[in-house]
């Protein structure tokens, strides 16, 4: 073990930490302007980074709707789904759905035509879909509502678009650019819904713990953690790293019944246990697709201004 696994663990427990962090924010920070509050304080972070390097901001206006798709999707749909789908479901709930989200690339790289999925990782998409329908059929068998898994699920499906839609675009700007204007677009397309709700919150109400918990998600989840994955991943690799992934919805399960009491029952566990298998098994046999897209089926912003 060395410093690039020392990394690669902080970052974990970083993602994991926010998961629980932003749950518990919910109680005084209502999602709506919590989704736009975070992605605010990434687009000016972003912005001003790039500003003091002075980095070359330019797009092709041919790229500007493929752009447009990236940010809405990405720091957009992605964003608000997910801190909605979160205020009405588990944490571990909402990590355990997300990391579904490269499946859902490879689903969409395969019908797209630009990858050939084998049999192995199909075998992976079954056993994540049954694990999927066991987790989420504990609570409709317990007559509880599911609203926020369909949504955090709606969410990985958003981002896997994303991925799909920044491929081009971060081999020519790279990622920083590619993720600062895709920020803005994102911010500027959940305007209309978030808006109303953000400018007659009562923002005086929140304490510094909320407000800690709002940074924490956008400058250290969204930013910081991922350029330390970045740098990590040019160190040892992706193979070497993206098995660390899947530690992050296990350490959110257990943060979760530490500082938030979640509870978790036998359909629970074992449908978890399916999805996290399903998951590996897919990214186990398509190398490939994990050299090509990196950790979590995104595109990582990098300290580097050009990759």
């Amino acid at each position: 073990m060395d410093i690039a696994d020392g990394a690669m663990l902080a970052t974990v427990g970083v993602w994991a930490g926010n998961n629980v962090i932003a749950k518990a924010a919910l109680r005084e920070i209502e999602p709506l302007p919590y989704a736009l509050g975070r992605v605010a304080i990434v687009v000016v972070l972003l912005f001003a980074w790039l500003g003091i390097r002075r980095v070359d901001l330019r797009v092709r206006r041919v790229d500007l709707p493929l752009l447009a798709l990236a940010g809405f999707t990405g720091f957009g749909a992605y964003g608000l789904l997910f801190i909605v789908g979160l205020g009405r479901t588990s944490a571990f709930s909402a990590a355990l759905l997300i990391s579904l989200g490269p499946l859902f690339t490879l689903l969409f790289a395969s019908l797209l035509g630009i990858e050939t999925v084998r049999r192995g990782q199909w075998t992976g998409v079954a056993v994540a879909a049954a694990g999927v329908a066991l987790f989420v059929g504990d609570k409709l068998l317990a007559n509880r509502p599911a609203v926020g898994d369909a949504l955090t699920l709606l969410a990985a499906v958003t981002f896997a678009v994303y991925s799909l839609a920044t491929k081009p675009l971060v081999g020519r700007y790279g990622p920083t650019v590619v993720s600062a204007w895709s920020s803005l677009a994102g911010g500027i397309g959940i305007l209309p819904a978030t808006l109303s709700a953000s400018l007659h919150h009562d923002w005086g109400s929140v304490s510094g713990r909320g407000w800690a918990a709002l940074l924490y998600s956008s400058a250290l989840s969204m930013l910081a953690a991922y350029v330390a994955w970045a740098w990590a991943i040019e160190r040892r690799g992706v193979g070497r790293t993206v098995p660390y992934l899947y530690l992050v919805p296990i350490a959110t399960g257990f943060l979760a019944a530490i500082f938030l009491g979640e509870r978790f029952g036998l359909l629970k566990t074992v449908g978890a246990l399916l999805v996290l298998a399903g998951v590996a098994l897919a990214r186990g046999w398509g190398g490939d697709m994990g050299r090509r897209w990196g950790a979590r089926g995104h595109q990582i912003p990098s300290s580097k201004p050009v990759r």
